[in-house]
């Protein structure tokens, strides 16, 4: 994709999520206007495009929602009608000729999504992503975790946006966490491309990529393929795991938050498969002993904290 083919993409961006009443993003739209002249023109360009742009002006976005705390589609009003989605239970197709769309998964949801080109994502809960089937093979994660089963293409690389960094895939399936400005990558087959230039990480099978906030120095570390993305199979796989690290999973997963006890979040935890079907209750009951933690409920969710002897 050109240099020029991505100004006009995020411009088009930009006028899907300013109008959107919940957008509270200014400083980082003033910040992208102000870093290249040619950032306002695409902007502007968007809005004056008369098939897409007349659109997105011509209401404020509505919400789609096929069931209540089910998926959800923020589409302009006056093209909701030709996105042209098809969703079968947990799987939807999104359709090459609808606009740009911002897709997103309320907490606790996950949701399967077939690209045009083949490939596959997988949304966790809490996740919101912005797709343009006019560039299938481009994908913006705002927030959340997805996992992206990529069929490669290396005349067409597949690009992820993720806290302000492009991740290029070189024939992979990978999963990628947006916590406010911390990054995590994961690679499970193939190959990741984290920052092409002169400072790029590639990513290999089991490679991790944890990055704390913008700009600071990314780490690397080593992880089970097993493990990456396992969420997406209904389960989590640990060896060694934080604690910290379990309860953002289960967060996640259960759509309601787990919180570590103060001054337990490094704690390393035991190992093993947590299955996530049933209830919030019957997982944390399941993941007590495998893990060796117990869990308390506080408010709408649960502190988790190391069990009383050695993890199981």
């Amino acid at each position: 994709m050109s240099a020029q083919t991505e100004i006009r993409e995020a411009g088009r961006l930009w006028a899907i999520r300013v109008q959107d009443p919940a957008f509270d993003d200014w400083d980082g739209y003033t910040a992208w206007l102000e870093a290249d002249p040619a950032h306002l023109a695409a902007y502007e360009a968007a809005l004056d495009d008369s098939d897409w742009g007349a659109a997105l002006l011509a209401s404020a976005p509505v919400e789609v929602a096929a069931e209540p705390q089910a998926r959800r589609w923020w589409l302009p009003a006056g093209a909701a009608a030709a996105a042209a989605i098809a969703a079968v239970g947990g799987w939807s197709v999104i359709d090459r000729d609808a606009p740009a769309q911002q897709i997103a998964t309320a907490p606790g949801e996950q949701r399967m999504i077939d690209l045009a080109d083949g490939s596959k994502l997988a949304l966790n809960g809490a996740t919101r992503v912005i797709l343009d089937p006019d560039t299938p093979r481009h994908v913006v994660l705002e927030q959340g975790e997805a996992r992206f089963d990529v069929v490669h293409d290396a005349s067409d690389p597949f690009v992820v946006m993720a806290g302000g960094t492009r991740l290029v895939d070189a024939g992979t399936v990978f999963n990628v966490v947006q916590d406010g400005d911390a990054l995590q990558v994961a690679v499970s087959e193939g190959a990741v491309i984290y920052a092409p230039g002169p400072d790029e990480v590639r990513l290999a099978p089991g490679d991790t990529l944890t990055r704390d906030a913008k700009g600071a120095k990314p780490v690397v570390g080593k992880a089970s393929t097993q493990a990456i993305g396992s969420w997406a199979s209904g389960a989590l796989h640990y060896d060694n795991a934080s604690l910290g690290q379990v309860a953002r999973d289960l967060s996640r997963s259960l759509g309601k938050p787990v919180r570590p006890a103060p001054g337990t979040e490094a704690r390393t935890l035991g190992g093993g498969t947590l299955m996530l079907g049933g209830s919030p209750d019957q997982v944390l009951a399941r993941a007590g002993p495998l893990l060796g933690v117990r869990f308390v409920a506080e408010g709408e969710g649960w502190t988790m904290s190391p069990a009383d002897g050695p993890p199981r």
